[in-house]
Order: structure tokens, then C-alpha cells, then sequence
């Protein structure tokens, strides 16, 4: 498949999900991809690109019932004419979740398996599997169990048994999601190789610095449509204010600074700020009884008011260090308390909350109002009473209005009737910091809380941990995002080698020691 013509191609196409009575998730999207060309679809949450992509890959409608208009032509075929084989070889596919795509329990059958499908000679796949790995710098997750893998790394996976099979078309939606900036910067790399060998490159993404210099062109999406359409050139020209204004990430990395925060540190009104309220020593972990120290003899403290951002190269431990905080993996060796009390893992459960990289994992009603009710049920169970007795009516109405500024608050109002499971990777991980905030925990820990989040609401998401700060809460941010960690963040603690390895105060002086650290220069 080459030649100068069009590889993707949309004709006033547009398509509602069957689960969505009828309101359509994209409609009248025209606009064409030359072949070798690397386009990026970026815009807010919910706007429409993972849908773009499904119906690229023919995830539409193969496996997802709705309605559509228009068409889609990949390669100058109509999708309809298509066999999914055939598509499947030509267009390859990273999901923003790599879990939904794996077939394996090890990684290096994971990365032979497209090719196997495609029925390549082994000699073939192995000297692919060899390059892949070579050309991702993934060469040490081979022979791995995926399951042991931390989420970067399942996602480097994912990126990698579809580059083995040598599409002529990739689509990504939201590949960085889970990566540290080196691995960013290697994926960028490949990025330009697969355009240099002339593939065609679509890419869904809100984090947009690690795209300049290889993206051609720039389609913004809002409310299911295209709203503008532009060269890179054209997009690096636009003054970073109206890039703003537009509700988009920033371009250049260079221009992210740490903003003040003083203003939310001074609304503690003498709730002890600065106190430890989580302390760990000597936490160790590890996976089976005879298995590796992923967490090793660790000394960590939190102060009340205060937001830490945990730093480190994927694969480094930082969620199992997260897992273990939450109880929800137990302790080998050392203690953790809890403002000042002792906890085991069982105990912890309530007082510490967890936000999960894959938020769909933690959300468990029918209903985005729903998990809120349940976030307040939760907060019941491990709270005493509230001084004063309130009466039933007092409460019942207590809790709406702390629903509805939930809502409000994490720009979820016009969700509340829909599933959670519904929901774009963006909105899912709104609802499940917002059931946390209503939880009740001292403790927060967010597992890379802007995965799937677009400028508007990472800063809803930075304005209620700064509220969250302000009512003493503790939080522990678990990022490979500068940009909201410069938003959000006190301090940075390098996790390393299964320990705090270096630790300091976000502030313009330090940003020098800061960027290199999450891995730039």
C-alpha cells in the first residue's frame, strides 16, 4: 500500500452508540490522511476521538452497536468492504487500556502473536520481535509475565505487538497514557521511523509536547465534530494563551512552571498543616514469597495539606508502593501509620483511598450518581457520627448537595444517569477522584490521575486537590504528567530502586532538577 493518495478518509461520517439512546458521539467529521502522514486528534474528554478510532480499526461496527452516517474509507476501501482479517493487517491498534488486547500470560508471546495470526515463518517473527524490541528500548520486558508488568510497561507491550506486525496504518488512542517521559520520547522516535518508512500514523492524545516534530497536522475535536483543522506549523505558531483558551495541553514542555500555591496552604486555619499524616518506615514488599524486593526498607512521610508528587521510570514500583499504602497488598516487612496510628493492611482500607490507574476497576454502580451514593455510604462506615445528631432529613439533604457539588465540581453533571462503564478513559477518571473526595479517606493516592484528561479537566481535577489540601487532606500523586505536577504538587520524591531516593519542594528553582528527573535531558 503506497502512493501519495489517502490512506484514512471521513465523508460527513458520524456514529451513536446503541448504549447512548440515540445522541451521537460523532457526527459530519470530514477530513483526509495522506499515506505517511502522522495526524493527531486531540480535544476534550468525551469529544469523540477513541470513537474516530474505532471506526478506522472497524471496531465500528464490528463490535460496537450504534447508528452511523457517512463514511470511512481506509486505503480507498469503504470500512464495509473490508473483511476484519484483512483490516486487522493493514490498520494496527493500541487501545487506551492494553489489558483489553492481550491474548498471553507472557510478553514475548504477547508480541509474536499478531504475527503468528498472520501466519509469518517463525525465523520472520523472531528476527521482528528482535527489531521491535530493539527500536522500543523494551528489550528487558522480554519473557515476562504481563500480569507482574506495571502499567507503562503493559502499554509498551501493546505498542509493540502491533509494531511487530508491520501495518501500513497505525492508529493510537492515547498511547502515553501510562508512560514515563523516556519512554515518550523513545515512542516519539518510533513515531518518525514509521513516517519515514512511509506508514500512516493517527494518534488520539491529549498530552501533545512529546507529538511536536513529528505530527503533521493538528484536528481539534469538540462536541463530536471537527472544530478546526491545522498544520503542526500553523499549531506552533498559536500563541500558548489561545492554545489555552481552546482547552489544550501545552506544546511546549519548555514553558511549564510550577504555579504558587500559598493561597491553599493558608486555608488550614490551624489543622496542625505540616504534621505527618502518613508515615512509613522500613516498608518492604514483594510479590510471592520467594519473589524480588519491589519495595525495599522505604521511609516516606506525607504532611497534612500537602500534595507529593512520586516520581520514577516505569517498572520502578511505585504502585505496588501505592497498592501497599491502600491495603490492598500486604507488607513483607516494616509499619505505616495513619495520623499518628499504626495500621495494618486490613485497617488501612477507609483511611487511605486509592485511585487506580484503570479507574473501570473501581467503579461499581449502575449509575455515575450512583457511585457517588456509594462513595458516601463508604465514608459512613468508617466515620463516627457527626457531632450534633443531625436528623435523617438533615443528612439525606446534606448528601445532595455534596453529590451535586461533586458533579458539578468534576464536570459530570450532564453524566449523572449514564453507566460508569460507559464513559470515556477521561471521564471515568473524574468520577472515580470524585467518589474518592467524597469518601472520607485522610489519605489520598492517585495512581496517574490524568491519564485520558484533557487541559480543562486536569485543572478541575488540581482545584479540588487544591481544595482537598485546604480541609487537610494528605495526597500522594503517583505522575509522569510535568504539567500537572506543576499544577498540583508540592514537593517531588524520586522513587528508585524501591525507595525514596532523592526528594525536594516544587519550585522555580528547582524545575532544573525537577524535568530531569520525569526524564527530560
Amino acid at each position: 500500500m503506497s502512493g501519495s493518495g489517502s490512506a484514512i478518509e471521513f465523508r460527513e461520517a458520524g456514529f451513536s452508540y446503541a448504549s447512548t439512546a440515540g445522541a451521537a458521539s460523532v457526527h459530519g467529521v470530514s477530513f483526509a490522511q495522506r499515506e505517511g502522514e502522522c495526524v493527531a486528534v486531540t480535544g476534550p474528554s468525551g469529544c469523540g476521538k477513541t470513537t474516530l478510532a474505532r471506526m478506522v480499526n472497524g471496531l465500528i461496527p464490528a463490535v460496537y452497536a450504534g447508528e452511523a452516517e457517512g463514511s470511512v474509507r481506509v486505503f480507498g476501501r469503504a470500512i464495509a468492504d473490508w473483511g476484519m482479517d484483512d483490516l486487522s493487517c493493514a490498520v494496527g491498534s493500541v487501545f487506551q487500556n492494553p489489558r483489553s488486547q492481550f491474548f498471553n500470560l507472557d510478553t514475548t508471546s504477547e508480541i509474536a502473536f499478531g504475527c503468528e495470526n498472520m501466519g509469518i515463518p517463525r525465523d520472520e517473527i523472531a528476527h521482528r520481535i528482535a527489531s521491535t524490541t530493539c527500536a522500543l528500548g523494551i528489550d528487558h520486558l522480554l519473557e515476562r509475565d504481563i500480569r507482574a508488568l506495571s502499567g507503562g510497561e503493559k502499554q509498551l507491550v501493546a505498542v509493540a505487538s502491533v509494531h511487530a506486525m508491520e501495518p501500513s496504518a497505525f492508529v493510537l488512542d492515547e498511547p502515553t497514557a501510562a508512560l514515563d517521559v523516556r519512554a515518550m520520547l523513545r515512542l516519539r522516535d518510533v513515531v518518525a521511523r514509521l513516517k519515514a518508512a512511509g506508514k500512516t500514523v493517527l494518534i488520539a492524545e491529549h498530552r501533545l509536547w512529546w507529538l511536536r516534530g513529528v505530527a503533521d497536522r493538528i484536528v481539534l475535536m469538540r462536541d463530536g465534530a471537527v472544530a478546526a483543522e491545522m498544520t503542526a506549523d500553523k499549531f506552533t505558531e498559536m500563541p500558548a494563551e489561545e492554545r489555552r483558551r481552546l482547552g489544550l495541553r501545552a506544546w511546549d514542555i519548555e514553558q511549564v512552571e510550577p504555579r504558587a500555591r500559598a493561597a491553599a496552604r493558608e486555608k488550614l486555619e490551624g489543622r496542625n498543616e505540616g504534621a505527618p499524616a502518613l508515615i512509613v518506615r522500613g516498608l518492604t514488599v514483594r510479590y510471592g514469597r520467594s519473589g524480588p524486593f519491589v519495595v525495599n526498607d522505604c521511609d516516606f512521610d506525607a504532611a497534612a495539606g500537602r500534595a507529593v508528587a512520586l516520581v520514577g521510570r516505569n517498572g520502578a514500583g511505585k504502585t505496588t508502593f501505592a497498592r501497599c499504602l491502600a491495603g490492598l497488598h500486604a507488607e513483607a516487612a516494616g509499619e505505616i501509620r495513619i495520623e499518628g496510628e499504626a495500621l495494618g493492611p486490613r485497617k488501612r482500607a477507609g483511611r487511605v483511598f486509592l485511585g487506580m490507574q484503570e479507574s473501570g476497576y473501581q467503579l461499581f454502580s449502575d449509575t455515575v450518581e450512583g457511585e457517588l451514593h456509594l462513595a458516601l455510604d463508604a465514608c459512613r462506615a468508617h466515620k463516627a457520627p457527626a457531632a450534633g445528631g443531625e436528623g435523617l432529613d438533615d443528612v439525606k439533604e446534606s448528601e445532595v448537595a455534596l453529590i451535586e457539588a461533586a458533579l458539578a465540581n468534576f464536570g459530570l453533571e450532564d453524566l449523572r444517569d449514564r453507566h460508569p462503564l460507559s464513559l470515556s478513559g477521561g471521564q471515568r477518571q473524574r468520577l472515580a477522584i470524585a467518589a474518592g473526595s467524597l469518601q472520607g479517606s485522610r489519605v489520598l493516592v492517585l495512581d496517574e490521575p490524568t491519564s485520558g484528561l484533557d487541559l480543562a479537566n486536569m485543572e478541575r481535577i488540581a482545584a479540588e486537590i487544591d481544595r482537598l489540601k485546604a480541609a487537610g487532606h494528605c495526597i500522594v500523586i503517583i505522575t509522569h504528567d510535568f504539567e500537572f505536577a506543576c499544577a498540583t504538587c508540592d514537593e517531588i520524591a524520586h522513587f528508585e530502586n524501591g525507595r525514596i531516593a532523592e526528594r525536594f519542594d516544587l519550585a522555580p528553582s528547582t524545575v532544573p532538577r525537577a524535568r530531569a528527573l520525569f526524564g527530560f535531558g
